[in-house]
């Protein structure tokens, strides 16, 4: 690409945004990228497929390490296994790699704005696309996750399509007075859920993935269940770890997709949404950064373009958010569907004055809801539980 035919300003500095800036500035694209508006996901820590963290190393121009070579375990039954396919992945680490990745040479300019805030960060993004001497050959990319700062701020009537059913994320970060090398654990549950823990020297993050909220009790007895099957090192670790009183927590549902084909249309650049800002999906999805690595992909492809039609490039990326919001719809209507028989089951059981015979038969009827092999939610054969970047 031809310099200085396009610019691009980037909002929002977690790793949809930096894998973003990584891909402009290797395609010669000046980037200003503005930071200051910290995702709650980033405390999270997600399951990722090897071949997704390739794919995402690929898209920075290096392997990413210290993750797909660091331990990874699976909790099956009462044993640890080796899950080297679904590494878990702390969004934190990868973000300090992929900032680093920006200060090399050989990448058109990259301009860092620390804003301080997110008013300040939408304010600049909008006062840049206001600018007059902007064209189409110019590109806006919202990467401030589910806030969405800069395609609400445009247009404040910016319509959310969400599918049924809900998942909770819930994170603790912790120490531990015995170190222990980096080493990452996860186990689904029969729920449906997940619990995943990173361990590295002193540091100790868990993330719970549900259908709800998550108790300090639950968390506790999991990590004495683990501590029981685990080596001598890693019991030690374990048994002294230490959580801080504050939770991360938030509720979401199985997806939540931005209606960028409602926008106003406005002169001057384009602006694009991508990773949780086009389309958040919950951890039974799978999805968040594969979907995040295609998005990265096409927007490589459209860089390499003599003329980038950027307004193309969103138009692929709503329909590709499209099939995958489908998918999603699937299973939050299966989740809304089973509620019913449950509630039903439950308050039959509290009735002490109802036969033994009606409850069999709401037993009865519920277990007539499908379920899958893995715990009672019904999902497509899409991907094991995982989170959105």
């Amino acid at each position: 690409m031809p310099q200085g035919r396009s610019t691009a300003l980037v909002a929002g500095d977690g790793p949809a945004g930096l894998i973003a800036s990584l891909v402009l500035a290797k395609a010669g694209v000046p980037v200003t990228l503005l930071t200051g508006a910290p995702s709650p996901q980033h405390g999270h820590v997600h399951t990722i497929t090897a071949d997704t963290l390739r794919a995402i190393g690929l898209l920075a121009g290096t392997p990413l390490a210290g993750f797909a070579d660091q331990p990874a375990w699976q909790i099956v039954g009462s044993k640890l296994v080796r899950a080297v396919d679904r590494p878990v992945l702390d969004a934190r680490r990868l973000t300090a790699q992929l900032r680093e990745l920006l200060e090399q040479t050989g990448l058109a300019p990259v301009a860092v704005v620390a804003c301080g805030s997110a008013e300040a960060l939408t304010g600049k993004a909008l006062d840049w696309l206001a600018d007059p001497e902007r064209t189409g050959a110019d590109l806006c990319i919202d990467a401030t996750g589910g806030s969405r700062l800069i395609l609400k701020a445009r247009d404040p009537r910016l319509d959310l399509f969400e599918t049924g059913g809900h998942s909770v994320y819930s994170s603790w970060h912790g120490t531990s007075a015995v170190a222990h090398p980096q080493v990452t654990l996860c186990e689904t549950l029969a729920s449906g859920g997940a619990a995943l823990m990173v361990i590295d020297s002193h540091q100790v993050t868990m993330t719970w993935q549900s259908e709800s909220t998550v108790t300090e009790g639950e968390r506790d007895r999991w990590l004495s269940t683990l501590a029981e099957m685990a080596p001598a090192g890693l019991r030690a670790t374990v048994h002294a770890a230490t959580f801080s009183s504050h939770r991360l927590a938030h509720r979401a549902p199985v997806a939540r997709r931005a209606a960028i084909e409602q926008l106003t249309d406005h002169p001057g650049a384009v602006l694009l949404p991508i990773g949780d800002a086009l389309l958040q999906t919950a951890p039974q999805m799978g999805k968040g950064f594969a979907q995040l690595g295609g998005q990265c992909g096409q927007l490589r492809a459209h860089c390499r373009a003599a003329r980038p039609d950027w307004a193309s490039l969103a138009q692929a990326l709503a329909e590709g958010a499209d099939a995958a919001f489908l998918s999603a719809a699937l299973v939050g209507a299966a989740l809304d569907a089973r509620v019913p028989w449950e509630q039903a089951a439950s308050q039959s059981r509290a009735r002490g004055s109802e036969t033994q015979e009606e409850e069999r038969t709401l037993s009865q009827m519920a277990d007539l809801t499908p379920r899958s092999n893995s715990g009672p939610a019904l999902t497509p054969p899409l991907s094991p539980p995982a989170a959105h970047p």
